[in-house]
């Protein structure tokens, strides 16, 4: 009889004491639920807390802050993406816009250009104006191609040597244009390296753009072997009062100064110039060493079977 009444009695503290946790963890999760809610109505940055010692109900809290600031982040992150977008439509249609309003002045005078002089003057800075357009449009479409994670390059053997003579003499008529008289050093020796030969030829066309479009008098190209690699240099004095940020440089529509609302100029060049390179297996880097501004562009150099 007096087992009887102990065990009625321990089943009786029991029930209590197990009403007494439920009724705890009830008050625990309605707590959670209000914090929760509160979060999300005014996305706070705050955390879910809970008063509790069960292990459960705080491995419940964790994970839930865990996917609170997965969503933060992506949120962030989504808020970026959309702020970079609205940058690059933006700086591309200011980008286009520009020449196309002169091509469209241009063509104007010439419809009424009395003489066969003037006729042929608007008509070489007409051309000049679509080769201008023909290149953005080219670095664009280029620009577009790289932000898709699933472009790639297909490598072969490249005659870097060949490569750089040759951009170098597609830019002949600009030289003449503005006067300038490049110093060039390219060894007699072949070097070959392993890329694409139409993105190398794309890196070496925009290191040589930047240097003609936002560089000022002298510009120097170079092409040197430092071991295993072999580099290609573009130097040429920046302006006067010009501040160039080297770290910020390869940045998408960066600016220095006044400089980049040039004619002809995206802001993509070197950016473009970067991602090619590197997507090849090579480095790039831009220095100033008092007014000389350098880019360098390197491949490991490779012997053709």
């Amino acid at each position: 009889m007096v087992i009887a009444v102990i065990i009625s009695v321990i089943a009786t503290v029991a029930a209590a004491g197990l009403g007494l946790y439920a009724q705890g963890l009830r008050r625990q999760i309605r707590d959670i639920c209000a914090q929760s809610e509160f979060i999300e109505k005014y996305d706070s940055n705050k955390k879910i807390a809970a008063a509790t010692q069960d292990r459960t109900i705080l491995q419940l809290v964790s994970c839930m802050n865990g996917l609170i600031e997965e969503k933060r982040q992506v949120k962030i992150q989504a808020q970026n993406n959309e702020r970079i977008f609205k940058d690059t439509i933006s700086g591309i249609s200011h980008d286009i816009r520009t020449p196309l309003t002169s091509l469209y002045g241009y063509f104007q005078m010439l419809q009424g250009a009395a003489d066969s002089a003037s006729q042929e003057k608007y008509t070489q800075i007409i051309n000049s104006r679509i080769l201008e357009l023909q290149d953005m449009t080219e670095q664009l479409f280029t620009f577009v191609k790289l932000e898709n994670p699933s472009y790639t390059l297909e490598w072969e053997p490249v005659n870097l040597t060949q490569t750089l003579c040759d951009v170098m003499f597609s830019f002949y008529g600009d030289f003449a244009q503005n006067a300038v008289e490049p110093s060039v050093n390219i060894p007699s020796e072949i070097c070959f390296i392993n890329a694409n030969e139409a993105a190398v030829k794309r890196v070496l066309l925009n290191l040589v753009k930047n240097a003609l479009t936002h560089g000022c008098g002298e510009l120097s190209v170079g092409m040197t072997s430092r071991g295993e690699w072999m580099e290609i240099s573009v130097s040429n004095p920046v302006a006067e009062g010009e501040m160039i940020d080297v770290s910020r440089v390869f940045e998408k529509f960066y600016k220095a100064d006044s400089s980049r609302h040039k004619s002809g100029s995206t802001g993509l060049g070197l950016f473009i110039a970067r991602t090619l390179t590197q997507r090849m297996g090579g480095k790039i880097y831009a220095e100033v060493h008092g007014d000389i501004f350098t880019v360098t562009a390197a491949w490991k150099r490779v012997t053709p079977t």
